[in-house]
């Protein structure tokens, strides 16, 4: 895999030599250094001045990028000592206003990470090391430019946490933000587009991308064609658009926005009303699927596919009145296959949970709910039979952009993460972005506690009650990880049945998140959580507990992806302060028993009274991993490949190219 994506297309190679002239500027770490002491030199000098005249600072600094080239790494010298000067003076205005509204100092490493994103890469921070601050340092500093910076989080309530955080700091020197979520109108996102910088999910940018294109490019596909009826208004087009153009992107948690969220394209779809005219048909499918013999009528793959036999497809056809029913959208067996998909595929309050008689899809990397997404090709509406619900109409798909073309869209990319291992390769090549890897600040103090391996998961659940009971008895604070919503409500069931209280967070909880959060640090605090507690989260811990050894993370499951795992370790000992972690591990996990029925093996054979096997069955799980990473990276490979070829055939058929956005599939 190693090579494949350099080789799969022309722009990639071109990437991949961007990424190599960035990585050349960037290596020279004397430069760099040299440039945290200039920075650091300036904002001390700011510390006197009046809130004015710091803003003062700041529209000096407007009136001075807007005629600086947006990118550095140009040949022609005079540009890069422009471009460095203000980056320099930019970064250090943002640290002398996040000291005096946020009242903490950057430290070093933070306005070093704050110079690698503005020149166009990747800053690898160790989590707790205060990534969002260093973030925000390099987007005030491409704000300067004047053209708006889209800043990408990995989901809605860190967009909203971190634009309330530091939109005080940003207004000291005069630049404006703005979030987009699904909570505002129509205008207030067209409002939030002309501010300075806009806080949104990385996916909210694609789809209000994709909302403009299809306006722009075809009317009939624009709600009531809005744009003619604009234009004979006399207005102009542009004015109904979302976006300015889609100039610089600086995206927190980069690997999670840009690699993990990249298996599948954006999809842009017109939602049907009424009951589906194929209900009946879905419902009959569902019920031939509880006929069939898994193994003699169908097959499950390796992959998750569904596939009939040829016993199963001359059954569903040869004893069926549904073979020529009038309301087939698609051949019978197609039905069969996604009602066996929804019945032995997707589990509820894992895959999706059912909420006011809507199935809702949990996202498999974080465990967050997204009530606006809906699967395509009928399996939504075969999974709404499931669980026996009113049955949908399929939605329309009107656009689609792969978030790999999306966001080589944007002039500048630049971003940060505490997880980049393993996809180094895919960012230079896909992305143009080098990946640059900072040193902690302090030693991290953090416990990585053996794992504990148990013959089967209720005893591995027994196990983890036990621990969590003697740690917060001892002061301790404890956070539970679980894969998924089921997951963490077992959990739960099981700490309150010790006679204990514990938290849910899991996305489907009445309180606030924050809140919950906020508490997730106190002495004796017991938090379960699915994995949208791993990325940027900060728990603060108290000094109680710090005292007693700080928060305590136990990992119920392995996710398929280290990464993943990594960020929920990653919630404790944060900044040097002290924290522990453990791993717990069963014969029948998930990730043992579907991909390395070896390992369950040697778990059910293990000799309790050792511990000789504990690293070999680790080592046997990162390998897993390790092949995880290399077929999602494939996947990624493959639906980049095929967009290629559509544009390449989009352009034939128009003469225009069409920057890979399929419009009216």
């Amino acid at each position: 895999m190693r090579g494949a994506w350099a080789g799969l297309f022309g722009q990639s190679s071109e990437q991949t030599a961007k990424a190599k002239q960035k990585a050349t500027l960037l290596s020279d770490r004397n430069r760099i250094d040299a440039m945290v002491t200039q920075t650091r030199l300036v904002a001390d000098s700011l510390r006197g001045v009046s809130s004015s005249r710091l803003r003062e600072h700041g529209e000096r600094l407007g009136k001075m990028g807007r005629g600086i080239k947006l990118f550095s790494g140009t040949h022609d010298r005079d540009q890069q000592l422009q471009y460095e000067k203000l980056m320099v003076l930019g970064i250090a205005g943002m640290t002398e206003a996040i000291r005096r509204n946020l009242s903490l100092e950057l430290f070093d490493t933070q306005i070093f990470a704050s110079l690698v994103v503005g020149q166009g890469a990747i800053a690898e921070m160790q989590t707790g090391e205060g990534k969002t601050l260093a973030v925000a340092a390099a987007v005030y500093f491409k704000s300067l430019h004047g053209r708006g910076v889209h800043v990408a989080t990995p989901n809605d309530y860190l967009a909203r946490r971190d634009q309330a955080r530091l939109q005080s700091s940003f207004a000291s020197l005069g630049a404006f933000t703005a979030v987009v979520d699904d909570k505002v109108s129509p205008q207030q996102r067209r409002d939030a587009y002309s501010a300075d910088v806009t806080y949104a999910a990385g996916h909210t940018f694609g789809f209000d991308y994709l909302r403009d294109q299809v306006l722009m490019g075809d009317p009939n596909l624009s709600g009531l064609g809005r744009l003619t009826l604009a234009r004979l208004a006399g207005d102009s087009p542009t004015k109904l658009m979302f976006q300015r153009g889609l100039c610089v992107a600086i995206v927190d948690e980069i690997d999670h926005v840009l690699i993990d969220d990249a298996v599948s394209p954006l999809l842009l779809s017109a939602a049907g009303s009424g009951s589906a005219v194929d209900e009946e048909v879905h419902r009959e499918a569902f019920e031939w699927a509880g006929r069939l013999v898994r193994g003699v009528s169908f097959v499950i793959t390796s992959s998750g596919n569904v596939e009939l036999t040829e016993e199963g497809l001359h059954d569903v056809y040869h004893h069926c009145e549904m073979v020529m029913h009038d309301s087939l959208l698609r051949p019978w067996h197609e039905y069969v296959v996604l009602a066996l998909r929804a019945k032995y595929c997707y589990q509820r309050d894992v895959d999706y949970i059912v909420c006011e008689d809507e199935v809702r899809i949990a996202d498999a990397s974080t465990g967050r709910i997204h009530a606006d997404r809906s699967w395509s090709g009928g399996l939504h509406q075969a999974i709404q039979v499931r669980e026996g619900l009113p049955v949908q109409p399929e939605t329309r798909p009107i656009a689609r952009i792969t978030r790999q073309t999306f966001y080589r869209n944007y002039s500048f990319v630049g971003g940060m993460t505490g997880t980049v291992d393993g996809c180094e390769r895919e960012f230079a090549d896909v992305y143009g972005l080098p990946v640059v890897s900072l040193s902690p600040r302090v030693p991290s103090r953090r416990q990585l506690f053996p794992a504990c391996v148990a013959s089967s998961r209720r005893e591995k659940v027994t196990a983890i009650v036990d621990e969590t009971e003697t740690l917060v008895r001892s002061g301790r604070a404890v956070l539970i990880g679980t894969l998924s919503i089921a997951a963490s409500h077992e959990l739960a069931e099981a700490i309150e049945a010790r006679g204990l209280k514990c938290q849910l967070l899991n996305g489907v909880q009445d309180e606030d998140e924050a809140a919950i959060v906020a508490r997730a640090g106190k002495s004796g605090a017991i938090t379960v959580a699915t994995n949208l507690a791993g990325r940027g989260t900060d728990i603060v811990v108290e000094d109680s507990v710090l005292a007693k050894g700080g928060l305590h993370v136990i990992a119920c499951d392995h996710h398929l992806l280290a990464r993943v795992d990594r960020q929920l370790v990653g919630r404790s000992a944060r900044c040097g302060d002290p924290g522990s972690a453990r791993f717990f591990v069963a014969s029948d996990d998930c990730l043992v028993a579907d991909h390395a029925p070896w390992v369950s093996r040697a778990i059910k054979r293990w000799d309790r009274d050792g511990r000789a096997g504990d690293l070999a069955i680790e080592e046997s799980i990162a390998r897993v991993q390790q092949k995880q990473q290399r077929q999602q990276s494939a996947s990624r490979m493959q639906l980049m490949q095929s967009d290629q070829h559509d544009e390449r055939l989009l352009e034939r058929s128009s003469g225009t190219p069409r920057g890979c956005i399929q419009l009216g599939l």
